[in-house]
């Protein structure tokens, strides 16, 4: 579904639902449940990586997987970081999830297919939370931007990860700089 789509089926979740959204190449679910946590409606991605038991990713896990990716094909990991774009915009994961499936990675966390899906719902995640009708007073607009320009930043090299992962996790934002897409 288009962000839009998901967006309006996130919204509509009753408290503790869960709703399903991919199931991955290798059997990986990708999933929300409604948790209100954070603001009215917020909810929390999962991960379940069979035989493995559900968790709930953060963005620093798929920070340091795009890391890991880029290190172990930078050609590929050029191409899922122009998806990450486009899923940015607003395109359906489930279109770009064919391109993705293409790409080979010696190192990696989750699938690159996977990480479009849960990309997404953290983007979401972040416009809820951030957004005009979240709770929360964003640094940037929209409020996925701030959750991009961290990938952005990953896919510059400019940086060790450690840094890109501490400015993340005390929630400080990445460069203004990294407001520019990659080309």
């Amino acid at each position: 579904m288009k962000m839009k789509e998901t967006s309006d089926v996130l919204w509509n979740l009753n408290l503790d639902e869960p709703r399903e959204f991919y199931k991955g190449k290798r059997g990986t679910i990708v999933s929300a449940r409604r948790t209100d946590k954070i603001c009215p409606h917020d909810f929390g991605v999962s991960l379940e990586i069979p035989p493995e038991e559900e968790f709930r990713p953060t963005h620093v896990r798929l920070f340091f997987d795009l890391f890991l990716k880029n290190l172990s094909n930078s050609k590929h990991a050029k191409i899922l970081f122009q998806l990450f774009e486009r899923l940015y915009d607003g395109e359906d994961p489930e279109k770009l999830a064919n391109e993705a499936a293409k790409l080979n990675f010696t190192m990696q966390l989750d699938d690159a297919d996977v990480n479009l899906f849960y990309g997404q719902l953290l983007m979401i995640e972040q416009e809820f939370n951030y957004g005009p009708q979240g709770c929360k007073k964003g640094k940037v607009q929209p409020p996925r931007e701030f959750f991009m320009r961290f990938i952005r930043w990953i896919a510059s090299e400019d940086e060790e990860i450690d840094k890109i992962i501490t400015n993340a996790v005390r929630n400080w934002p990445p460069p203004v700089k990294y407001s520019k897409r990659l080309v």
